[in-house]
């Protein structure tokens, strides 16, 4: 009877982990983020599914003699999104991920 305890006990636990990783793919439906360099002067924003929403540029930062300068700021810019994107899902799933370590054999 232990045995059949255990196994309803690990599928109750994994029910609730199904249940809680719906909500964090819920929660990360088409959130905004936002990456930014040169202070600020250059800015995309992305959807956590990766969709470009926004790219500005202030005037400051454009020298017409230099237009490789700023597509290099607009390219590290649109990194920093994308590093911003990838610890946001990180830090969104990292619940599930230690919950999950601490259902694995051996743990």
């Amino acid at each position: 009877m232990a045995y059949q305890d255990d196994l309803n006990d690990f599928l109750r636990q994994t029910q609730e982990l199904t249940m809680q990783a719906s909500a964090a793919s819920a929660g990360m439906a088409d959130r905004e983020v936002t990456g930014t360099c040169a202070g600020g002067a250059v800015r995309v924003t992305l959807t956590t599914s990766g969709e470009v929403r926004a790219v500005t540029i202030d005037p400051q930062a454009v020298n017409p003699d230099n237009l490789r300068h700023l597509e290099g700021r607009v390219a590290e810019a649109m990194q920093n999104a994308l590093d911003n994107v990838r610890n946001l899902m990180e830090q969104m799933m990292r619940p599930l991920t230690d919950e999950l370590n601490r259902l694995s054999p051996g743990q």
